[in-house]
């Protein structure tokens, strides 16, 4: 990996690093930022990295968790559990 390259893949681990909440998940950080560096490959300077980085990190995480499970899914698997319980007595 060249020197240009080692430096952009850090600026992409700082910059994604400062906004990065899900602790215990390295690897899909690891993951994202792959993601951003298969798209942008090396610093365009021409461009806003921000808009490059957050686009990218945006999209992989998109295509990457559809399967997550949302506030209202653990809402509707709790009371479908509870009506459950209450049947079985």
């Amino acid at each position: 990996m060249t020197e240009e390259k080692i430096t952009w893949k850090k600026e992409v681990e700082e910059y994604l690093g400062e906004y990065w909440h899900i602790t215990g998940r390295p690897d899909l950080f690891n993951d994202v930022v792959d993601s951003v560096l298969e798209v942008y490959p090396v610093q365009d300077i021409n461009t806003n990295h921000a808009e490059q980085i957050f686009g990218e990190a945006f999209a992989f995480l998109q295509t990457h968790c559809t399967s997550a499970v949302s506030s209202a899914d653990l809402t509707f698997m709790a009371e479908e559990q509870r009506r459950k319980n209450e049947q079985s007595l």
